[in-house]
């Protein structure tokens, strides 16, 4: 087991070993040559942090390709509709950045009052997403200029794409501004089910997932970078949970009981098709945070 360096987050060495990550042969929706190694999870025992680690040398290349149906581009996530209700809730207007907006799905559902921009790493998802929503669209946040400010941000299902998402989230209030509204969702780490299965959890699956926050690290962290957490809430990243709920379960205790039956499930179906199967456990619970920050 290699073990990881300090906290990415807060630099404490207090780590905690919550598993090894299975290899998978996928990565951001693309099927790959060869399967990338999982590494393992771990959590920071001082402000909660669950990463992977060992992590690849470039991620860019690989988030960088032609496919643009990785993601959601017809209509709106579940966690998407969540966030604009959010921004409906509190009559925001104004420039707009969704940070990681892909195709632009989420930018082209907004209505007039919103000046549009975003950031998007796929060269090609970006250049639909400008003609798809009429936004000014990026390949990084520097590449915006250094004095614009926008009056609301999201970053929905994002901030786990990082190595620290401490420092992505200070990046992203640096471009706040006064008055404004960060609006971000992603997976919740502190979740029960998630605690007790670690490194099996299905939202750490994915290859492309390296950081994980929780309530507590947001509790931690909030203050230290200058941020107020307005409001936090939990929800089920299925838009109909209970759909198939008993079935899911099933499958998740089976995956949980039986790992190595399991990932011979995966290379099958993989074979077979030429697709990965993932592990279950998605729909089970409210698993996922959506958060508001301001300064």
């Amino acid at each position: 087991m290699t073990r990881a360096p300090n906290c990415p987050d807060c630099g404490s060495d207090r780590l905690a070993h919550l598993g090894a990550l299975p290899a998978v042969p996928y990565f951001a929706g693309r099927p790959l040559a060869a399967a990338l190694p999982g590494g393992a999870l771990w959590r920071c025992r001082v402000c909660d942090l669950r990463f992977r680690y060992p992590l690849l040398a470039d991620y860019r290349s690989l988030y960088d390709n032609a496919n643009v149906q990785a993601w959601s581009s017809g209509p709106l996530r579940h966690d998407q509709r969540l966030v604009r209700e959010v921004l409906e809730q509190g009559n925001c207007a104004g420039r707009l950045l969704d940070f990681g907006c892909y195709s632009g799905g989420f930018l082209a559902q907004l209505p007039q009052r919103f000046e549009r921009f975003g950031v998007e790493v796929s060269a090609a998802a970006a250049a639909i997403a400008r003609e798809r929503a009429g936004a000014q669209v990026m390949g990084s946040l520097d590449a915006f200029a250094p004095a614009l400010r926008f009056d609301a941000i999201v970053a929905m299902d994002v901030i786990e794409h990082v190595p620290s998402p401490m420092v992505l989230l200070q990046q992203l209030l640096s471009r706040l501004a006064p008055g404004g509204l960060l609006v971000l969702t992603t997976g919740d780490g502190g979740n029960l089910l998630w605690r007790l299965a670690g490194a099996r959890w299905w939202y750490c699956y994915y290859p492309e997932h390296i950081g994980f926050i929780s309530q507590r690290w947001l509790r931690f962290h909030a203050a230290r970078i200058g941020c107020r957490v307005a409001r936090v809430d939990t929800f089920n990243y299925l838009d109909e949970p209970r759909r198939g709920a008993r079935r899911r379960w099933r499958d998740w205790l089976g995956y949980l009981l039986r790992p190595v039956r399991h990932a011979g499930k995966r290379a099958r179906h993989l074979a077979e098709h030429g697709s990965d199967l993932g592990v279950p456990g998605i729909g089970l619970t409210r698993d996922h945070l959506l958060v508001q920050l301001s300064h």
